[in-house]
């Protein structure tokens, strides 16, 4: 007959092969599953697994953040109570010091300021080059209305005003006569030109008039201030289009 621990060992056999039959390994199953898609499977498994230790990864820890740690104090294994309250002053202390040298950075506040004086850099140049074009323009439109200014004085100038209906019944005469030339009285004798080019005139030359000295003198201060005027005027026209 059988004893009692061949009986419990065939049992347990029986239990072990139903187990089997039932659910069957793990990587039996894999094996009816074609290979191509069992490395898809792996290579999906695997993203999965690197995804989660990247935001792992990605976290900042506590002392990275740029703060400055708070001390949590806890009493050590041994520690005596002065010990402790002592350490704790120093900790404490330490923490104020950093506190209190801790470069004050405002990342929000700067950002702005720059790209503020950035903008107020663009728009005082553009305002100086509108400024400059506007005096170019300026400048040109003032030398353009002093050309025609000039021009027009010029034509009045030379230009005798003729009354309507009146009637020249002579050729025009010179008032202002030339510092060599001979005065010679009305009706008087007419001598060869070349006589009086050579100075041998037989007509004597008689003194003129104190009104007609003053006309003549008065004609010539006209005439030299005439000059000086367009003179003064040419030379300026010049230096102005120098600059």
């Amino acid at each position: 007959m059988k004893t009692d621990k061949q009986q419990k060992q065939q049992k347990q056999e029986k239990r072990k092969k139903s187990k089997d039959h039932v659910n069957p390994a793990s990587d039996d199953h894999l094996q009816q599953i074609p290979q191509r898609l069992r490395e898809i499977m792996k290579s999906k498994e695997m993203m999965k697994m690197g995804s989660r230790h990247r935001k792992k990864a990605s976290k900042p820890k506590p002392g990275e953040q740029g703060d400055i740690p708070v001390p949590h104090f806890r009493k050590r294994k041994g520690e005596s109570k002065k010990a402790y309250v002592h350490r704790m002053t120093q900790e404490s202390e330490h923490v104020l010091f950093l506190t209190n040298n801790q470069i004050d950075r405002k990342p929000e506040i700067e950002k702005p300021e720059k790209e503020l004086k950035k903008h107020e850099k663009q728009t005082e140049e553009e305002k100086t080059t509108k400024r400059r074009a506007c005096s170019r323009a300026k400048l040109q439109q003032e030398k353009k209305k002093l050309a025609q200014r000039e021009k027009r004085e010029e034509e009045e100038m030379f230009t005798d005003e003729v009354q309507f209906g009146e009637v020249a019944m002579a050729p025009p005469s010179l008032i202002v006569k030339p510092k060599k030339a001979t005065v010679k009285p009305q009706g008087a004798y007419k001598g060869l030109l070349l006589n009086s080019l050579l100075g041998h005139s037989p007509v004597s030359v008689t003194e003129p008039s104190m009104a007609r000295k003053r006309i003549m003198e008065e004609e010539r201060e006209r005439v030299v201030q005439l000059y000086r005027q367009m003179k003064k005027k040419r030379m300026d026209k010049n230096e102005k289009d120098r600059r």
